[in-house]
């Protein structure tokens, strides 16, 4: 696993930042991924996973996430 310099610093993007939208794509998707592996049971059960593997990520990105998954 490799780890950031110590001098790294993220860059705060803006919410109409095309590359804030990209990421946010990147992150829904790799959550919708998890779900497909993990093949839960319920929805309570997907997003308790979610937010176990994705703490940072709001509530409403994980629940669009399971929203998508569930379709």
């Amino acid at each position: 696993m490799q780890h950031a310099p110590r001098d790294f610093e993220a860059e705060t993007l803006a919410a109409d930042d095309p590359r804030f939208v990209a990421a946010l794509d990147l992150q829904i998707a790799q959550m919708r991924r998890l779900l497909d592996l993990m093949a839960p049971a319920s929805g309570a059960e997907a997003l308790r996973a979610v937010r176990e593997a994705f703490p940072e990520m709001p509530l409403v990105e994980r629940a669009r996430a399971v929203a998508g998954y569930r379709e």
